[in-house]
């Protein structure tokens, strides 16, 4: 008896502890990016580090999933790498890691070092160690079977590490460029662009911004589906990621959007059927009545967006086609790839690529093109439950909006890929099964 309340006692101290942590991190950020506090980015580490020492095996990968939405305004390249090592750490005793996974990190290492080293003017360690951690939470979370972890706990911190980043966000824009932004032609975006500061902020490109919009609201609704979160939470992260979403004025977003509703209606089983069709079609008609009463420059905005398209789909067929045509006139290029941190500089198209799996076919060519493919194959059928459908809403809608925009540089564009996964492993985990396939 004694044992159970020290455990218990142990349990409502981690909570306790990590509530204060992920707290005291938003409100940093608030008063750093908002209130223009000046926060060395080495006392986020140690916050950071400090409590990932102190965390349990679940709350340390509940903070690692918070802490991927914000990695942009974060020392990532310092965070990612320590959150590994403490995962592996202190999950050694918990988890069956698939050997393939540490093969294939050595061999991005290995690639990108002589890529830069050979190919690249510049050399930078630290860009390399936090995109090596990438890649390792991407197949570690999606291959690794977890026997104490709570995955539906991870989705939903992911997903309000998303909302903390679209308040601070939507808050920096509307006191940097006003409060209708979008009239005055900026996208929700990188606050930088505004302001003309190089310090480290809150935020990333448009698109980016429209991802991780995705990725929440297909994650939330997944999850309020399943009965894993209360409909309140499910608006709490609803409504900023919508709003965040809009304000990027992405096309990509929209069509994504549409597709996201489409598989809801067609995929959903047994569960909460009426309910969920009646929540989609009130959140239509709220954005219908957003669109053309409350803020009609939004509306004008996305018209001209898609009207004033020049047949390109925003330049991406264009550089599909320059990025293909250096490839095929560089054989060498087939088989070895350019490395993923210096593709564009060896490419000389300085202009990123749209479209993830292109990005991986100029990073490690043919042979990395095949080895990646398998690898997200394997780690998706890893989590495969026979005749349920609608656990594969988050990762379809995620992986169709990577299709328009980057994947594995800049490596956060990979993270919400990383939380989908969280999504097929909670229900995997709650299904009748004894045995687990590895890699």
């Amino acid at each position: 008896m004694a044992k159970l309340d020290l455990l218990l006692t142990n349990q409502t101290l981690q909570k306790i502890y990590f509530i204060v942590v992920v707290s005291s991190l938003s409100v940093v950020l608030y008063l750093r990016d908002v209130q223009g506090l000046a926060v060395s980015k080495f006392l986020i580490l140690g916050v950071v580090v400090i409590y990932a020492l102190l965390a349990d095996y679940q709350h340390l990968m509940m903070m690692t999933a918070f802490t991927l939405p914000l990695i942009p305004g974060l020392p990532g390249n310092y965070i990612l790498p320590i959150l590994s090592v403490l995962i592996v750490f202190k999950g050694r005793e918990k988890t069956k890691v698939p050997r393939m996974v540490f093969g294939l990190l050595v061999l991005v290492a290995v690639y990108e070092l002589l890529h830069i080293l050979f190919l690249s003017s510049t050399f930078a360690l630290s860009p390399i160690i936090g995109y090596i951690s990438s890649l390792f939470l991407l197949f570690y979370i999606g291959g690794t079977v977890d026997v104490e972890a709570d995955d539906s706990k991870n989705a939903l911190w992911f997903c309000l590490g998303t909302v903390v980043l679209f308040i601070i966000l939507m808050i920096s824009f509307n006191q940097f460029a006003g409060a209708d932004f979008v009239e005055s032609g900026v996208r929700l975006g990188d606050v930088s662009e505004l302001t003309g500061d190089d310090t480290m902020v809150l935020g990333t490109n448009p698109n980016n911004i429209g991802l991780y919009s995705i990725a929440a609201i297909s994650i939330s609704f997944t999850l309020w589906y399943y009965k894993r979160i209360t409909f309140w939470i499910l608006l709490l992260i609803i409504i900023p990621s919508f709003l965040g979403g809009v304000y990027c004025v992405s096309r990509t977003w929209m069509l994504t959007m549409v597709l996201f509703v489409f598989l809801f209606i067609v995929m959903r089983k047994g569960k909460r059927k009426l309910s969920s069709i009646l929540v989609l079609l009130v959140a239509v008609l709220g954005i219908y009545i957003f669109f053309t009463s409350v803020n009609t420059s939004l509306f004008e905005a996305y018209t001209t967006r898609f009207h004033g398209d020049d047949g390109t789909a925003g330049n991406r067929t264009t550089l599909f086609t320059l990025y293909n045509d250096w490839m095929f006139s560089h054989p060498w290029a087939l088989f070895c790839g350019t490395g993923a941190l210096p593709y564009r500089e060896v490419t000389s198209l300085f202009e990123s690529t749209h479209n993830a799996m292109q990005q991986v076919f100029i990073s490690y060519g043919i042979p990395g093109l095949l080895l990646f493919c398998y690898l997200l194959y394997r780690c998706i059928q890893k989590w495969r439950v026979p005749h349920e459908w609608t656990v594969y809403i988050p990762i379809l809608t995620i992986g169709f909006f990577l299709q328009s925009t980057q994947f594995l540089n800049p490596p956060y564009c990979s993270f919400p890929l990383v939380a989908s996964f969280f999504i097929l492993k909670m229900f995997k985990r709650e299904t009748a099964y004894t045995t687990f396939r590895t890699m």
